[in-house]
């Protein structure tokens, strides 16, 4: 389990780096006599031109937006010119000064690779100063709908720049509906995420669970109180009701029980079936349940045997098929028609005892308490979630009973660099999130209100997806 606290724009970097450039071309006197006048120094936070402006000449400071550039025209010629240099930095791509059109003196040119906000300048004696902070966040709020309100949020880092859209949900209003939806309401297959929303009468909604390359959800997932698939390595989940929201690892067990009495635990539902297996498939996993012949299928009509069949059986409407390999099938060959058999499921904690409707798995936990509290390692999470820089979802629990859906744009050099776990816990905890976890990322982030994709997906398009986090208001029922 990892644990820290600190900036976002502190971490970037595993010591801070320090460039002092003096610029110097030309022989030997004009080299010196260049660095006596110009120099350049850039850290993690700035980058900072000083540049020498003698008595009774003078100086003009501007900017371009697209591309970024700083210009300094200076009314003297700096000795030396012309002078060029680049830079290995994530934000300042170069520095070049020569001499400029016109009356211009030198002209100095600061290119970056983004947009810089925070341009300052000052002349102190002969000494003008140009410091451009590379830390910087801009932000907006508007109302969305009852009870929903919306981020958007330009942020400057060490690494690079990001995009940073949020959600704001008062789930306490009780005209305020999250839920949790599957693609094509079925276990297989996809579906954009501005689809479900507006077959749920959504007015907004993010991506949610891991999947497989088929649609299938990988982790916990419950909708309207049906578990849907079960938890992987006990990751952290998110659970809905009407009012309450809670964040935690959730593990589950299970076991079917025959009316004689026996019993035999549960390995998983609406999966595939493994060697030695008892899974359950119920009518959210399809039509039939898809398994080979090399076992047995117990179809239960409410809780009665009307057939047993070997591979691909029918799953009624208001019942399951109980399917079993191996020793499972051992366990199962003893059942006849017109038996009672009983599945029992339990989640721990045991949410849907207490009446959470709406699960939904993801992890690795980004908060706890207030501070940050990656779980990465201890849910067996890859080094490409756990430590790579990506597009990320996540979801917070504020104080004040708000829920944050939040997607951070990545893997867009200049635009947005997405972002680490460290850097995902520290947002959230500046968004006001005491509990937070994330969802499945990369080129399946997506945020959509009203129908429209609000964020910019790494594949270029919205990404189909296995299930959704949506937010129903009155506003979006009408």
């Amino acid at each position: 389990m990892k644990k820290g606290l600190g900036a976002i724009g502190q971490l970037r970097y595993l010591s801070v780096v320090l460039v002092l450039l003096l610029i110097t071309l030309g022989h030997a006197a004009q080299g010196q006599a260049a660095a006596e006048e110009f120099a350049l120094s850039v850290d993690q936070g700035q980058a900072v031109l000083r540049v020498h402006v003698p008595e009774g000449s003078g100086y003009r400071v501007w900017q371009n937006t697209n591309p970024m550039k700083v210009i300094v025209d200076l009314d003297h010629q700096l000795a030396g010119l012309p002078i060029s240099n680049t830079v290995n930095d994530p934000a300042l791509k170069a520095v070049r000064a020569s001499k400029g059109p016109g009356t211009i003196g030198t002209r100095v040119v600061m290119e970056f690779a983004y947009y810089m906000p925070d341009v300052k300048w000052e002349l102190d004696g002969q000494w003008l100063t140009v410091t451009v902070n590379k830390l910087y966040t801009e932000s907006t709020v508007t109302t969305v709908s009852r009870g929903v309100k919306y981020g958007h949020m330009r942020k400057g880092i060490a690494a690079g720049p990001l995009v940073i859209n949020y959600l704001e949900i008062r789930y306490a209003d009780p005209e305020v509906e999250i839920r949790s939806v599957l693609s094509q309401d079925q276990v297989y297959g996809r579906e954009l995420v501005s689809s479900m929303a507006r077959r749920n009468n959504a007015i907004a909604g993010a991506n949610g669970l891991f999947f497989a390359s088929d649609g299938r959800p990988l982790g916990l997932l419950a909708i309207d109180g049906r578990i849907i698939s079960e938890p992987y390595a006990n990751r952290t989940a998110i659970g809905i009701k009407s009012g309450q929201i809670v964040i935690d690892q959730v593990s589950m067990s299970g076991k079917v029980i025959l009316g004689d009495g026996r019993e035999l635990a549960v390995s998983g539902i609406n999966r595939p079936r493994l060697e030695n297996e008892l899974i359950i498939y119920t009518p959210d996993y399809g039509g039939t349940s898809r398994t080979s012949v090399y076992g047995i299928d117990v179809i239960v009509d409410g809780d009665t045997v009307v057939d047993i069949v070997t591979g691909a059986a029918a799953i009624p409407e208001n019942g399951f098929v109980v399917s079993g390999h191996g020793s499972a099938r051992d366990f199962l060959s003893q059942v006849a028609v017109g038996d009672h058999i009983t599945v029992e499921l339990e989640l721990e904690p045991n949410w849907l005892e207490q009446e959470f409707v709406h699960i939904i798995g993801g992890g690795p936990r980004l908060v706890k308490d207030g501070v940050v509290y990656i779980t990465s390692e201890e849910e067996r999470f890859q080094a490409d979630i756990a430590l790579g820089r990506a597009p990320r979802t996540a979801l917070g629990l504020t104080a004040d009973r708000k829920l944050l859906v939040v997607t951070v744009n990545g893997r867009q050099p200049g635009v947005s660099v997405g972002m680490t776990l460290q850097e995902l816990a520290e947002l959230m905890i500046e968004l006001g999130a005491v509990d937070a976890m994330n969802l499945d990322g990369g080129g399946s982030t997506t945020m959509v209100i009203r129908g429209r994709v609000l964020n910019i997906p790494s594949d270029g398009t919205e990404r189909s997806v296995s299930n959704a986090i949506v937010v129903i208001t009155p506003e979006s029922q009408e």
